[in-house]
């Protein structure tokens, strides 16, 4: 019948989708703010008779300032939404595991 044809198909599109979409965590260098923050001593001149500490911002450059980057598997591959959101393996490593 067309309605299990239809709902066959948009399991089949939900699987794939969920075989190709990463599970997204956290940049571990900007801490998921998608910036990073650095102190940049100035010295003294002229107009001041001390330096400071001017604080400086910059685009993340491991998450590209998104904030979240994808979680690898210990053979680099990421790890997809199929596995489930805790998994730590990617599918292919799951495979050779079982």
């Amino acid at each position: 019948s067309k309605v299990w044809r239809f709902v066959m198909g948009k399991m089949k599109d939900l699987l794939i989708e969920l075989q190709e979409t990463p599970i997204m965590v956290p940049c571990p260098d900007c801490l998921g703010e998608g910036d990073i923050f650095y102190e940049v001593p100035r010295p003294h001149g002229p107009d001041r008779d001390v330096g400071v500490i001017d604080i400086e911002m910059e685009i993340c450059e491991t998450c590209s300032g998104d904030g979240r980057i994808e979680r690898l598997c210990d053979c680099g591959e990421p790890v997809t939404k199929i596995m489930g959101q805790d998994a730590e393996i990617c599918m292919e490593c799951a495979d050779e595991n079982v």
